[in-house]
């Protein structure tokens, strides 16, 4: 049975962010998606998912012609939950984990397939106090949509290490930058995916899946990288998510330039172990991390730097009409990241509810 592969407009952008909504006084989670959804606008409401968790929501912007567009979306959403939440006694936050909240706190929605989920995954599934920044980048044609992911494999590590938000969890320092990372991974169906020789390839190892029962559709894999048929996207899950709209802007702009050089570069393939180690890197360690590839040994700071120079020198960012934008944000590869910034506040002070704080949007 084919899995048929919905072209989109090329390159184009979307960002699905998962933000937790918080109270404003205690900072504790906040189960107030159903008041969002009661008081929101018709244009909000389009833009607005139900997410795992009563205390959760996910903001979906529609397709983009660029990444500064897509954050105006984002912020707009954030700027309109935030102003419900006034009377309300909440506001939105966006980081990977959320600080110090206990999973015997929480509630899961009640709808068919989150249920579904829980029989499946049981404790796992119950400690999913996580959130991720998701980014969509449109293709013409299911091979060009195989050439970017299998690239994206490589890459995943400067992605998630620039968005890195989730070094404490059920109010313990974990000693990592992306815990929420490790969490996803202990779904048999997450983390780093294969390589795929074709498409065909591919739709064999769906097919066999979704045949024998073990997966309803492509929303039941959770790749940090994977191939999104019926948006004709290839989609980026391996980030955190993320408070810094510039941050945000910045991840879309590389993923959607190292997509577009992707279908005219041919990428090495490395060997699965250093994909992990080079995950690993990034998440004990965020940006301060290593990455190693066939060259050796460099910092994650000069691996992103270096491609960053590659797509600028082939004209990636000049097509793609993003050159200035990326001048601007190139900055952040050298300034703290999020969990960086948590972990220093933590370090100096102690105080883990007020760290929750570093997830307010804007």
């Amino acid at each position: 049975m084919g899995l048929k592969f919905n072209p989109s407009k090329p390159f184009t952008v979307g960002a699905e962010l998962e933000i937790q909504i918080v109270d404003l006084k205690t900072y504790h989670l906040s189960e107030s998606s159903d008041i969002i959804f009661k008081h929101a606008s018709e244009n909000l409401k389009k833009l607005l998912h139900p997410e795992l968790l009563t205390s959760m929501i996910e903001i979906v912007t529609p397709v983009c012609e660029t990444p500064e567009e897509a954050v105006h979306y984002l912020k707009k959403a954030v700027l309109e939950i935030d102003d419900i939440g006034k009377s309300f006694g909440f506001r939105s936050a966006a980081l990977g984990t959320h600080v110090f909240a206990k999973k015997e706190t929480t509630h899961i929605t009640a709808k068919e397939r989150y249920l579904r989920l829980l029989e499946e995954f049981q404790i796992l599934l119950k400690q999913f106090l996580i959130y991720g920044l998701h980014i969509h980048v449109g293709f013409p044609d299911k091979e060009t949509a195989i050439k970017a992911y299998n690239t994206t494999i490589n890459n995943l590590p400067i992605f998630l290490a620039v968005s890195t938000s989730s070094p404490f969890f059920f109010g313990e320092f974990t000693g990592l930058n992306s815990y929420r990372t490790k969490i996803f991974e202990q779904l048999p169906r997450a983390g780093i995916p294969e390589y795929f020789d074709s498409y065909s390839e591919f739709e064999e190892m769906y097919n066999m899946l979704k045949n024998n029962g073990f997966i309803e559709s492509i929303k039941d894999i959770w790749w940090d990288v994977r191939i999104h048929p019926d948006f004709g996207t290839i989609e980026l899950r391996v980030c955190d998510a993320n408070p810094d709209l510039d941050r945000i802007e910045f991840l879309i702009t590389l993923f959607q330039g190292l997509c577009l050089y992707s279908s005219v570069s041919e990428e090495k393939r490395y060997f699965h172990q250093i994909l992990k180690q080079n995950k690993w890197n990034a998440t004990r360690y965020s940006t301060d991390g290593k990455f190693l590839d066939e060259s050796g040994t460099s910092g994650i700071k000069s691996k992103i730097a270096d491609i960053i120079d590659i797509l600028k020198n082939k004209g990636v960012f000049k097509e793609l009409k993003t050159e200035k934008r990326i001048d601007s944000l190139v900055k952040l590869i050298n300034e703290e990241t999020i969990s960086q910034r948590m972990i220093k506040e933590f370090k100096s002070y102690g105080n883990i509810v007020e760290i929750e704080k570093f997830g307010f949007i804007g």
